[in-house]
Order: structure tokens, then sequence, then C-alpha cells
């Protein structure tokens, strides 16, 4: 799909642009089909020492996202939505933590109806040998899908050649946390993997709000849009934006639906950690807008669902 063109907003004919649902003025938008929720978290930080990093929300003077987040308050957030498969994705912090939270979070699972996959980590300071054995061992969990790694991953390292190979020989999913300025290494250095899956996470990090900001997220992700076959989480709101109204996310939605069309990108909610700006309903109303607006009733399905079951082999 590289160099697929993105969906041009409001230039579709209308008889393309026909959905299958309305909205009554003033009605919050959401989508009337199950959805699949890309990318959240659970923890229990009361039982779990494996997430000393969500200290820096307390010191934010944000407490609460450092609380427990299960899947019954999870269910909660979702209010009358439809979320019908899910994907976790490991948030330890603490040394080697991961291979706890896999088993952890792969019981919970078994106890849930719906299909749930889990994204792992590794810790890139292990030598090659040790990496590669915690990659095996996180495998034999049959939810298991891939893995990111949230810091201290730089291309062309060692460490990012055996994830990208690992995951290239066991059809897993990368899920490539990077910055703006770090995009345009990454994409020379996986295109050594042409047969890895890579989904870009909350829309490449944008770094603030001012013209440069902007500018540099928005060309890093055009190049990486144009010159990649990657996917790309539409999520990551909470840490970028004061809310999650429409108005506030209405840039960032039109330019990553300009940029990559609807059969690249996915929906995720990052919840609990984008409840810092909302709701996980605010969240869905306000990108539900331009799902109504631009998306054809096909696009909606992938953007809401089949991205995300054929991208994490959801079953």
């Amino acid at each position: 799909m590289a160099g697929e063109p993105g969906s041009q907003l409001h230039h579709r004919p209308a008889d393309q642009c026909q959905r299958r649902h309305h909205h009554a003025v003033g009605v919050p938008l959401m989508p009337s089909m199950p959805i699949v929720d890309a990318h959240m978290h659970l923890w229990d930080t009361s039982a779990h020492a494996w997430y000393p990093g969500l200290a820096r929300f307390v010191d934010a003077g944000r407490p609460e996202i450092a609380q427990n987040f299960l899947l019954a308050d999870f269910d909660r957030g979702i209010g009358d939505l439809e979320v019908a498969g899910l994907i976790h994705v490991s948030a330890t912090t603490a040394p080697r933590a991961y291979l706890d939270e896999i088993r952890w979070v792969d019981g919970i699972a078994a106890a849930d109806a719906r299909p749930f996959a889990i994204v792992g980590a590794v810790d890139p300071t292990l030598d090659r040998a040790d990496l590669i054995d915690h990659l095996d061992q996180q495998a034999r969990t049959a939810r298991f899908r891939g893995v990111r790694v949230f810091e201290g991953l730089s291309p062309n390292t060692p460490a990012a050649d055996a994830i990208a190979s690992w995951l290239q020989d066991h059809d897993g999913v990368f899920d490539l946390v990077t910055k703006p300025g770090e995009i345009l290494d990454w994409i020379d250095f996986l295109a050594g993997y042409p047969d890895l899956r890579v989904v870009l996470e909350h829309l490449g990090f944008p770094q603030g709000h001012s013209s440069d900001a902007r500018n540099a997220w928005h060309n890093a992700i055009s190049l990486a849009a144009k010159e990649t076959q990657w996917l790309c989480k539409l999520s990551g709101f909470g840490l970028i934006c004061r809310d999650l109204a429409w108005p506030t996310l209405e840039y960032w939605l039109e330019s990553s639906v300009s940029l990559w069309g609807w059969r690249r990108l996915m929906f995720a909610s990052n919840m609990p950690v984008d409840s810092m700006a909302g709701t996980y309903t605010e969240l869905v109303s306000a990108i539900d807008h331009i799902v109504t607006t631009d998306a054809t009733d096909q696009e909606a399905e992938f953007f809401y669902r089949t991205n995300a079951l054929d991208t994490y082999r959801l079953g």
C-alpha cells in the first residue's frame, strides 16, 4: 500500500458518501457497528509493582491515571458502545516485568468472551540471546501478537535488528514508538524488513501545537504514509490535547485521514491514559464526526474493525 493516496476530505462524490447511520443535531456521534480497540491498557498497581513509570502522572497532578484500571473499569467507560475486540499493549516499566504481565493479562483475557490480543514488550538493553529468549517466552502465550518498546530503542542498532528480525520471522507486529524527528531513520531501517508488519503508535507522537511542531509532525508522517506500508493508530490525543472535543482534535484527525486514508488507520483509545483529556465516549464522538463526514460504509468498517482484526490476527 506504499504510496496509496489518502482519503481527500470532502471531495468524494456524494453517491460514495452514504453511511448506514445518521445522527440528530445535538446527539453525540457514535458508530453503529461493533468496534475493535487497537490500543488499551490494564493495570493493577495495588497488586503489581510493574509500573513505576506511572509516577509521572502523579507528579503531573493526575494521580487517578496511576490507580487500578481493570477490565470492569474499561467496560464502564465505554458506556453503550459495543467494543467487540481488544488489543492490550504492555505498559510495564519495571525491568523485565512484561514477562509476568503477559501471563496476568492472558488470564484476564481467558475469562472474557471477546477476541483479545496482547502486544508485549522487550528490554532493548539485553544482549541478543536474552532478548530473543524473552520474545520466545512471550510467544508461548497464544494471544501474543508482537511488541512495542516504549523507550530506549533506536534504529540501526543490534537490539532493533534482533527485534525486527524475530518479528518478521514469526509474523509478529512491531508497534513502533517514535517521534517526528526519528521517523526518517526508522523508515530507512525498516525498509530492510519488507515483510515486517509495522503499526505507528499514537500518530507518531506529535511534540506540540506550535507551527514548527505541527509542521515537523506533518512532514514526518506524510513521508511515512508515502514511503511505507505501515498502518497508524489514530490515538494518543490525551497526550497532546487539552480535551477530546471535535474542534480540538480536528486538525490532527483531518491531517491523519488525508495522509493515511481509512485503509491504513485504526481506532485505538489509549485508555486509561487518554482519559487525562476526556472520556471514552467523548473520544469516539469526536472521531466519529470525521468518520461520518468522510468515510464510506466500507471505510468505516476498515477503520473501526477490519484493519485491527487483520493486523493483530484477532479471531
